[in-house]
């Protein structure tokens, strides 16, 4: 994980030397995404389900400077599979974003930036008052994470025949603090709520984009994307005498974005 991220902070060492030169470009992204998103905690439980939400972005490209700052909020539903089974609990996914890095000038039509930032992501999955297929109860859950992104940004002027732009990210998360609540104690339960501290996991995203412009200022951008987490076992706390902790677990998330520059 270190290796990986030493690697992304290299290019920052040479920006002295080839920071790219060009016109400033700023911009305005509003769109939709439709996502298909897999949490796993191996051996313990699964949900499966898909998502549909906005994003916007706002991008700065001046002087070798790069800043941006994203959002996105998105819901849908899942199925769970582990003491039992359950179907269509609402799930619900918001991330903020702000990124700043440094233009490089790889040819008269190719531009590199290296970036770091801070992130927050906060996924909610409400299963309370629903109730499985081996009669056990479902509660709601909320997972926290707050990261910094390592990444590396890349654009074309112009594909083959032109017209069309290509553009993407390769990125690495490193999770400074991951928070895990369970709200069992609802309903009048015997069981209290729970709370977990997650310090140890990694993600990583990939994404490519096609854009077209077709007007001053206006274009369309269509955007697949690839999410993985990773999050090592938590600390513990106590239902009563019992003690809990939040398993190892991953999740896998694959998407297609379609977003409008204004």
């Amino acid at each position: 994980m270190m290796k990986f991220t030493r690697i992304l902070l290299l290019p920052f060492l040479f920006i002295g030397f080839s920071v790219f030169a060009a016109t400033p470009e700023n911009n305005v992204q509003l769109g939709i995404y439709t996502s298909i998103i897999t949490y796993t905690e191996p051996s313990v439980m699964e949900e499966e389900g898909s998502l549909f939400g906005f994003i916007g972005r706002f991008s700065s490209h001046k002087n070798g400077d790069f800043l941006s700052l994203e959002a996105s909020y998105a819901s849908g539903y899942m199925d769970y599979e582990g003491s039992g089974t359950i179907e269509d609990i609402p799930d619900e996914m918001l991330e903020i974003r702000g990124l700043i890095g440094r233009d490089l000038k790889i040819s008269s039509n190719y531009r590199m930036t290296p970036y770091i930032g801070l992130g927050y992501r906060n996924l909610n999955d409400d299963s309370s008052g629903m109730v499985s297929s081996t009669l056990r109860y479902g509660y709601e859950r909320e997972q926290i994470y707050l990261y910094v992104p390592f990444g590396l940004e890349f654009k074309r002027a112009s594909l083959a025949g032109g017209g069309w732009t290509l553009s993407g990210r390769i990125e690495f998360d490193y999770l400074l603090e991951g928070k895990n609540k369970s709200y069992t104690s609802v309903g009048g339960s015997d069981h209290n709520d729970l709370s977990f501290t997650q310090s140890e996991g990694y993600g990583n995203r990939i994404s490519i984009g096609f854009t077209r412009t077709f007007g001053t200022g206006r274009a369309i951008i269509i955007e697949p994307f690839y999410k993985h987490w990773d999050i090592a076992r938590s600390t513990v706390d106590y239902d009563g005498d019992t003690p809990m902790v939040e398993p190892y677990n991953y999740s896998r998330e694959m998407g297609i974005a379609l977003l409008l520059t204004i």
